[in-house]
């Protein structure tokens, strides 16, 4: 009835507006922007998944090669490649379970006040009651759990579809090895030690290159947010088109000279599943506030609109009205710097006329003063710096401390994966450097070629990786964003890399400790074990 209502009352009069309970935002604003939020944790949530997986199939790999003489003897006697698959999937499955269950009592009871705490400083929500979301529950429990057991699974069967001959031997390359090839003799020795660990460890540093590359996309995710916002601020305060801007329920004169009369109106885009509004507005053609020359039909479109539809000068574009569905074709005769904004600039007479309305029409004042000749009551809406930034600074309150959170798991994860990676080339390389500790090289020595030399690549993966992260990182933010209204343009300030690089290179170190101390542990038996 509803729907009838307003059609019938928009083909008799203007309709100005129409508030249907399903876009009331007294009631549905929290829910919404709390649901736009999910958004941002889905990514997060699917890049954590992405680097467990990854994990996940390093240390299957690196199982199989430890035990390897375990393996070929089983098959040996008679053991089915099905029954090795089953033992080998046993223990992850467990920990797999046990993690579930945890996490889940975890997200239910400790978690959960930590964000409900982020939503009420942000919203005067009422009181709420706990219920269990099987939506929830299938993203973060059942389609990792399906993942890394499937991961793990195909890392298994592929590597016992070797024979145990091969594993007997320890022999587990499908592929013969290559001779290795001479270094210059001129090079130290110590050096040459270190180019020869490198040379036999490529395909570990390759996955520590990867595993540095899906951490440091988390690490710098979680750092562009806040500075985004501050940027976002600034720019929106550096571009106003006028300090204040006055929406008045009915046109009235005012005695200021410095005042303008525009006109705003709001339109909807067409083509996709997910409308969103554009603000129209109507300038006088020579505006001492828009510094772009408007009318003869000119109209011009903010760089956040743009930006976010990939728009050019010369394109069409199509919008329709939301209660009529009437649609307006616009040509972009330029684009003007007004971030955070999807807007369309028109000259007002251009705007009366598109719009059907008198010449003389206008919805409110552009000045930089405030106006005091206006009664209170025809204002339907001042707006001033505060009301620009209020929707970044809603999102930094909002979504700053889950931030932090993320960037302490992002550290976390780091740690984890360039440890377990690092610790795989060591455990490869374990025979090699029992060896050196019987011919009489001492721990230092020893943690210089092997440590060292994995810091050095470490390193420059890090700074190598910095490109190719913010490359996915704009594609993902890109495609985040999409699913809001309004644009925040991924223009990644240059301290966030440097914060990533330092964080990332001081999460080595860390892992760097304790490898020294598996190197430390490696007997002197070593070396006469497993001899091919």
């Amino acid at each position: 009835m509803s729907t009838e209502l307003r059609t019938a009352v928009s083909q008799k009069a203007q309709l100005i507006d129409f508030i249907p309970g399903c876009s009331n935002n007294a009631i549905n604003f929290a829910g919404n922007d709390i649901g736009h939020d999910k958004i941002m944790m889905m990514v997060l949530l699917y890049m954590l998944i992405i680097i467990i997986a990854f994990v996940f199939a390093v240390t299957t790999g690196n199982t199989i090669v430890k035990e390897a003489n375990v393996i070929g003897t089983l098959r040996a006697s008679g053991y089915t490649k099905g029954e090795l698959i089953r033992h080998y999937m046993s223990a992850p499955v467990i920990v797999l379970l046990v993690a579930c269950i945890v996490g889940n009592i975890l997200g239910y009871t400790w978690f959960k006040e930590f964000m409900v705490g982020a939503y009420t400083g942000s919203y005067s929500l009422v009181s709420y009651t706990t219920v269990w979301s099987a939506e929830a529950f299938i993203d973060t429990t059942v389609i990792p759990m399906i993942l890394l057991m499937f991961i793990n699974f195909i890392m298994l069967a592929r590597k016992l579809s070797l024979s145990p001959l091969k594993f007997l031997r320890r022999d587990l390359k499908r592929k013969q090895r290559k001779k290795a090839f001479k270094l210059n003799t001129k090079i130290g020795i110590m050096k040459r030690f270190r180019l020869r660990v490198i040379f036999q460890n490529i395909p570990g540093y390759i996955t520590i290159f990867a595993g540095i590359f899906f951490s440091s996309v988390i690490l710098l995710f979680c750092l562009l947010f806040n500075p985004l916002l501050d940027q976002l601020n600034e720019d929106t305060l550096d571009n106003m088109i006028a300090q204040h801007q006055y929406a008045l329920k009915m046109p009235v004169p005012t005695e200021n000279k410095k005042a303008e009369k525009f006109a705003i109106t709001e339109l909807e885009t067409t083509g996709r599943d997910f409308t969103e509004e554009i603000s129209v507005y109507g300038f006088v053609p020579s505006s001492r506030y828009f510094h772009e020359k408007l009318g003869n039909g000119k109209a011009v479109i903010s760089n956040a609109y743009a930006d976010k539809y990939g728009l050019e000068e010369g394109d069409k574009i199509t919008l329709k009205d939301k209660y009529t569905e009437k649609k307006y074709e616009f040509k972009v005769g330029g684009i003007y710097t007004y971030p955070g904004s999807l807007a369309v600039f028109t000259g007002i007479e251009d705007f009366n006329e598109m719009f059907e309305l008198s010449e003389d029409y206008f919805t409110g004042y552009l000045c930089d003063e405030e106006l005091d000749d206006i009664d209170q009551r025809i204002i339907a809406a001042h707006v001033t710096k505060d009301d620009l930034t209020k929707t970044s600074r809603q999102l930094k309150r909002s979504m700053g401390n889950m931030m932090t959170v993320f960037l302490g798991v992002g550290v976390a994860v780091i740690v984890l994966v360039v440890f377990m990676l690092a610790k795989v080339i060591i455990e490869k390389n374990s025979q090699s450097i029992s060896m050196t500790k019987i011919l009489g090289y001492n721990k230092r020595e020893i943690g210089g070629i092997y440590i060292h030399t994995t810091t050095i690549v470490t390193l420059v993966s890090i700074v190598a990786c910095i490109p190719i992260t913010s490359f996915a990182l704009d594609k993902i933010w890109r495609l985040m964003m999409m699913q809001y209204s309004g644009w925040i343009a991924p223009d990644i300030p240059f301290s966030a890399y440097l914060t990533t690089i330092a964080l990332a290179s001081a999460s080595y170190l860390v892992a760097a400790f304790f490898l020294k101390g598996r190197i430390n542990k490696i007997p002197l038996d070593e070396a006469l074990k497993n001899v091919e």
